[in-house]
């Protein structure tokens, strides 16, 4: 569900495309306000139609060093190779061949379809000493994942994946090892991810997100489809609808494919659009509507454009207790799961809720996001 945007090769270009974005950040500045300020568009076109874009230098994070003396391992669920062509990219960018953190990654398979493991044993062929597969004896489901945590090793950092994580920070991955380093009673430290409530919540309230409609009517035609720079948004205008319009939860998406999402010009009708109705919540619209979820993922990309990721930075890691997070990608320690012996956790409990609500509740230890 969402936009899905023309994508560069890799290792060191941007590649987005977007049905569930991952992004961290465990540094920055969180605002609390109530009222968001009205101001024009950061966007201003010239006398050819083309979007000039403001240039935005936010401070340069000192970058993290590895520690020589620990293994960081990705674990990732595998089950859809649609979604991981676009994360196998990230995790060959984040290997410690290539400068990343990455030692290794472990892929859990949890598919039969015989293209989706042709194109897991081309990953795992291409390095056979940095990526590993581990096949569970019986289709994992909601309450048999655990089984999956048992083939952890003690003595190493994991980050879990789902394999529709389609977009990750270059700093996302040291960030989260790096605060489990240095906090190691931190039970789990989860990523700041990118349409996965409560999240949007606060992101919406940081002023990271941006007004977007989709477009009124289908174009004749679009110039710019086959440009490296489609999926730049300043690249496709800006909505010319009715500055009264609203936006209904109800409403469903356009009937013509491959509809764009067009930034709004005046800021201030940011609370006539989805993201509006974000609530703190794990479920309910705020996790399931199509329009919420396209319009931050469009908010994103703008982001990614004009350099300001730092809208999404906290200024100290955000503690969850009693809440819920999602386990989509998280910093763990094999040692603390291990000792808490998957193999015989609950049968009426799923993972995520071991791993962020029973487990921290019962060994009296944090998450955080």
């Amino acid at each position: 569900m969402g936009i899905l945007s023309q994508a560069q090769n890799c290792p060191r270009q941007v590649r987005v495309a977007i049905a569930a974005c991952c992004f961290v950040f465990l540094a920055g500045l969180l605002f609390q306000i109530t009222v968001l300020p009205s101001y024009n568009s950061r966007w201003e076109f010239n006398e050819s139609d083309q979007v000039t874009d403001p240039v935005r230098k936010p401070p340069m994070p000192k970058p993290l060093v590895k520690p020589d003396n620990i293994t960081v391992s990705g674990l990732v669920f595998y089950g859809r190779k649609s979604r991981v062509s676009s994360l196998r990219c990230y995790l060959e960018r984040n290997m410690v061949d290539n400068g990343g953190w990455l030692d290794e990654v472990l892929w859990i398979v949890n598919t039969n379809n015989k293209e989706d493991l042709r194109y897991l044993d081309e990953i795992t062929a291409n390095s056979p000493t940095r990526h590993k597969k581990v096949i569970p004896e019986k289709h994992l489901a909601t309450y048999t994942y655990k089984k999956a945590w048992r083939h952890l090793e003690r003595g190493k950092y994991y980050i879990k994946i789902d394999d529709d994580i389609l977009w990750i920070d270059d700093d996302a991955i040291p960030n989260l090892v790096t605060r489990k380093l240095e906090n190691p009673d931190d039970f789990v430290v989860s990523g700041n991810i990118i349409n996965n409530p409560p999240l949007g919540f606060f992101h919406y309230r940081m002023g990271a997100l941006h007004p977007y409609f989709p477009e009124p009517s289908q174009p004749a035609f679009i110039t710019n489809l086959d440009t490296p720079d489609y999926w730049k948004p300043s690249r496709h205008g800006f909505w010319d609808g009715s500055p009264e319009f609203k936006w209904d939860l109800k409403l469903k998406p356009p009937k013509y494919p491959n509809h764009r999402w067009l930034r709004v010009a005046n800021d201030s009708m940011l609370y006539q659009t989805p993201v509006s109705h974000l609530k703190y919540e794990v479920w309910g619209n705020s996790y399931k509507n199509w329009a919420i979820a396209s319009q931050m993922h469009m908010s994103l990309l703008e982001n990614i454009e004009t350099n300001q990721l730092d809208l999404y930075k906290f200024e100290k890691p955000y503690i969850m207790y009693g809440d819920r997070i999602r386990i989509n990608f998280m910093c763990i320690y094999g040692d603390d799961i291990l000792d808490t012996d998957p193999e015989n956790w609950p049968k009426n409990q799923g993972d995520e809720d071991m791993l962020v609500l029973k487990l921290p509740q019962k060994l009296r230890r944090r998450k955080y996001s």
